[in-house]
């Protein structure tokens, strides 16, 4: 089977960046990644990121990265969309990652953030992403990324403007927090053309009142179910309900996933290592117990418990 891009008018709930599960010896954990896909899916969400942010994308080799979103789309085998994360620094990389990436999937739907470190200016993030653009296959697209927090790299609204008139370019991941760039990138672009999704889990409902049309989320690894019906609620424009959803949440948002550099509070939650620079916390332990302990498996979706225990039966914890 081979992958099918995400079409415009499919860019619209709830996708799950998926974290990547470490052993401790640093290898990836498949065992347990697949358990998280099976859960996802159950829970109702819409489709899956691949090597993302919360994937540990920063510490995957090139080829453990194609490896990775090979496996994903293989083991999802159809039952939800995927689209995979591909994005540099340095666009050479960029286009290299992307074009291997659809040699072992097929078309796809590539994420591709801005140039950290080296900071472009707007003109090159434009010649950026237009190369990004032209270098994939015909059936292939992008979404930007936009996480100044991340990246100090901010693609402004006047820009996403311009990039959203390729049609290679099919939305943009808006996590600048910057609602009144939101707002006008939502309102100058055409959404039958390009769309906004949310990337921050705690503005999500405000994005889509705003004209959004979903979240590409951190936070749903922990609660796909609870996130599929918050944003099926604000597509169906059911805003005050969306809004007290959102309020309700945001503590397991705010004290919990984000409460240190995701993914760190995600490998405690699910009992898995991340890579070097990036370390696990003991100190933060009690406040995400405290903080998990305040909703219930049902609700969220996933039953973090077994992921607790997964290795127990071979000692391994």
């Amino acid at each position: 089977m081979q992958n099918q891009a995400v079409k415009v008018n499919e860019l619209q709930g709830v996708y799950t960046a998926l974290i990547t599960p470490m052993q401790e010896d640093g290898s990836i954990d498949y065992r347990k990644l697949d358990m998280l896909i099976d859960d996802q899916v159950v829970a109702g969400i819409d489709g899956v990121l691949a090597c993302g942010t919360t994937g540990q994308s920063a510490t995957l080799s090139h080829d453990e990265h194609a490896d990775l979103a090979e496996h994903i789309f293989n083991y999802v085998n159809g039952r939800v969309r995927v689209m995979v994360s591909a994005g540099s620094n340095s666009t050479t990389e960029a286009k290299a990652l992307s074009k291997e990436i659809e040699s072992r999937i097929g078309p796809t739907t590539f994420l591709h953030v801005t140039g950290y470190y080296n900071n472009p200016p707007q003109e090159g993030l434009i010649a950026h992403y237009s190369a990004v653009a032209d270098a994939i296959g015909p059936d292939s697209n992008v979404i930007l990324y936009n996480v100044p927090g991340r990246t100090k790299s901010n693609i402004e609204a006047e820009t996403a403007i311009v990039l959203a008139e390729n049609p290679r370019i099919i939305g943009i991941k808006e996590a600048s927090g910057n609602l009144e760039q939101v707002e006008k990138i939502i309102q100058d672009t055409d959404s039958n053309s390009f769309r906004v999704m949310s990337g921050e889990d705690d503005l999500v409902v405000k994005i889509m009142e705003m004209g959004g049309f979903g979240v590409i989320s951190a936070t749903a690894n922990v609660a796909p179910g609870y996130f599929a019906k918050m944003v099926q609620t604000a597509l169906e424009g059911r805003y005050e309900e969306a809004h007290k959803m959102q309020q309700y949440v945001n503590p397991l948002v705010k004290q919990g996933i984000f409460l240190a550099k995701n993914p760190i509070p995600l490998a405690h939650m699910f009992n898995t290592n991340v890579r070097l620079p990036l370390v696990k916390l003991p100190r933060i332990e009690e406040r995400l117990r405290r903080t998990s302990a305040m909703f219930g498996a049902e609700e969220l979706g996933i039953d973090l418990t077994k992921y607790q225990k997964l290795y127990e039966e071979i000692g391994k914890i």
